[in-house]
């Protein structure tokens, strides 16, 4: 399980999440990756763990470029917080919802667009202190 810790009616720091390949550079696989996530709409949903009431539902993300002063492309997924989502202590549970819009070209290959649900391994448990 994943921790990110937050205060009480605070709205930084920001809830930044990568998105892993397979551990294994691959140009030709990054490239596409990137160029769809670039399309794809991502939002957050936030359930508390106790009554598992949503928190937030489905709120809006932004992708952000990563400047590592290389050639390559990196993306996160990020997510703003609104005083309103951290008004109240507690354990909540977050997942990030990613519609691709467009299908994914790779090598020949077609991948269709759709859905994918992250964090994929782990929960990801926001702490509101």
């Amino acid at each position: 399980m994943e921790i990110f810790y937050i205060n009480q009616n605070a709205t930084l720091p920001k809830l930044r999440v990568e998105l892993i390949n397979d551990g294994r550079y691959d140009y030709g696989k990054s490239y596409q990756f990137n160029n769809a996530i670039q399309n794809a709409d991502v939002t957050f949903t936030m359930k508390r763990v106790s009554d598992e009431t949503l928190k937030i539902s489905k709120a809006t993300c932004s992708i952000v470029l990563v400047d590592e002063g290389t050639c390559d492309e990196r993306y996160i997924i990020e997510y703003s917080w609104k005083r309103r989502d951290t008004n109240e202590k507690g354990e909540f549970i977050g997942r990030f919802d990613i519609n691709f819009k467009d299908d994914l070209k790779e090598y020949g290959k077609t991948y269709d667009g759709g859905n994918l649900i992250a964090p994929i391994y782990e929960e990801l448990c926001i702490m509101v202190k």
